[in-house]
């Protein structure tokens, strides 16, 4: 009987992720090491060494193994031969990792990989990961693939130490610890925490022993904790990190058969795409978190999924689109049980509510606004990002502008109510909620000479800093 493939570590070197990548386009065109040996004029002992980083490839086998399988040169673009000296192979291992997360796996040993290697390299602090751009584009394939042909998973493993229901008991439970803490405290306060929890404690989970129906479990837990990883980076400002903790919070979740924390993870991706004004991106995610929560049956996820398509909708200048997604979020949201995944249940009228504020606010309708906002801000108690994101939204409505003018300006009452949310944004590690508040403060320059905004203007900086 022929031994398993030796566990690879992509990561580690610019020739382990070379080999990792030539075993899997060897096994993505059904191939054998030897097969392909002899279809390249090599052997099948060389191909296997080269995996496995204990050969260095010879100077024709990254070509002939891209016209071979047909990879489009990406073998030859990974060749670490072209690492002369150890800071050109500490620069292939950048342009590894620079794509370290974005890729939906093909199967559930490669997705743990690459999970894997994401959280590695955040708990590195690999600047390259952490600091990584947005891409418009990184969503599309992992939701498409989402929505894809279901198979029933089958997420069992036979090797490693055995993993018992007591432990997975313990990931949901720090599900609801970490949310807890972005929810009190912002995304800053315990991601790194997070991250080391991950790749520390999870990790040699997913690389144990279990059974189908404790791997599904183990899964679906990991899949809610990557995705308040993901969360955390988003209100953080780690554009490029959020994406891929998201991205395989989404793959892990599909592995578990779990569509109701995939249509959560959707709805997330809408979030972050709408706050980096992608208005397109952020419908087509909210409109495939609705087909799933169809699928699941949930119906505060559906509320939710609705209320983020009205705000991309808004985003993009569609009032009446808005509006009938808004009413969609109504009727499902008064279709909701008590038997609402825990992650979904802070979805209430009042968080509805708080996107229809949101929604106008991005429309221009200030009138609506500064209705909506003192039931917004009264029910935001103990949810202090809450609390501070609508009050920025509020005093933004209070500043001259919009399509038609706006009759309700108020330079001296936007000063007013922004000086509300410093304090509370003091409070936060939320880098994304104290830019909201710079972004209506930077709106307010044009009236510097005012005292009130002179005033605010020296309060911010003192509280929160310099807008960056």
């Amino acid at each position: 009987m022929g031994q398993a493939p030796r566990h690879l570590v992509p990561s580690r070197s610019a020739a382990d992720y070379f080999g990792a990548q030539l075993r899997h386009w060897r096994q993505l065109r059904g191939l054998s090491q030897q097969q392909l040996g002899r279809l390249t004029l090599h052997s099948g002992s060389l191909i296997g060494k080269v995996e496995k980083a204990e050969r260095t490839p010879p100077p024709d086998l990254a070509r002939r193994c891209d016209d071979v399988l047909q990879t489009g040169g990406a073998l030859q673009r990974l060749d670490p031969r072209a690492s002369v000296d150890a800071q050109h192979d500490r620069n292939a291992v950048s342009v590894v990792l620079s794509e370290v997360g974005l890729a939906w796996s093909s199967d559930l040993a490669d997705t743990v990989e690459v999970a894997g290697q994401l959280w590695r390299a955040d708990v590195e602090r690999r600047k390259v990961v952490i600091g990584a751009a947005w891409s418009a584009a990184a969503f599309a394939a992992p939701a498409r693939d989402w929505l894809a042909a279901w198979t029933e998973p089958n997420p069992t493993r036979a090797d490693g130490r055995r993993v018992g229901a007591a432990e997975v008991d313990v990931v949901w439970s720090m599900c609801g610890t970490f949310a807890n803490l972005d929810h009190q405290l912002g995304g800053g306060h315990a991601r790194t925490t997070l991250a080391h929890y991950l790749n520390t404690a999870v990790l040699p989970m997913l690389k144990g022993s279990y059974s189908q129906r404790i791997g599904t479990q183990l899964l679906a837990a990991t899949a809610r904790l990557c995705d308040i990883g993901g969360f955390m980076a988003f209100d953080c400002r780690r554009p490029g990190l959020a994406q891929r903790y998201y991205i395989q919070a989404l793959r892990l979740a599909r592995d578990s058969g779990d569509r109701s924390i995939g249509a959560h993870i959707l709805a997330d991706m809408s979030m972050q795409a709408q706050y980096m004004g992608d208005g397109r991106e952020a419908l087509a995610l909210a409109r495939a978190g609705q087909r799933t929560a169809r699928d699941c049956g949930s119906s505060l996820s559906m509320a939710r999924c609705c209320a983020l398509e009205a705000r991309a909708h808004a985003l993009l200048g569609d009032g009446g689109s808005c509006g009938q997604a808004m009413t969609r979020a109504e009727r499902a949201l008064t279709a909701a049980t008590d038997e609402e995944p825990s992650w979904v249940t802070f979805f209430t009228s009042e968080q509805l509510a708080a996107e229809f504020m949101y929604a106008a606010g991005e429309l221009g309708r200030h009138a609506d606004v500064q209705r909506f906002a003192p039931a917004v801000l009264a029910s935001s108690a103990g949810m202090q990002r809450r609390l501070a994101l609508a009050t920025a939204t509020l005093a933004s409505s209070y500043l001259p502008g919009g399509g038609a003018g706006n009759h309700t300006a108020d330079i001296d009452q936007a000063c007013e109510v922004l000086r509300a949310a410093v304090p509370v944004a003091a409070t936060l590690a939320s880098p994304r909620t104290v830019n909201i508040l710079h972004a209506v403060r930077a709106q307010l320059r044009a009236h510097r000479s005012r005292p009130a905004v002179e005033q605010l203007d020296s309060e911010m900086e003192s509280v929160l800093g310099a807008a960056s």
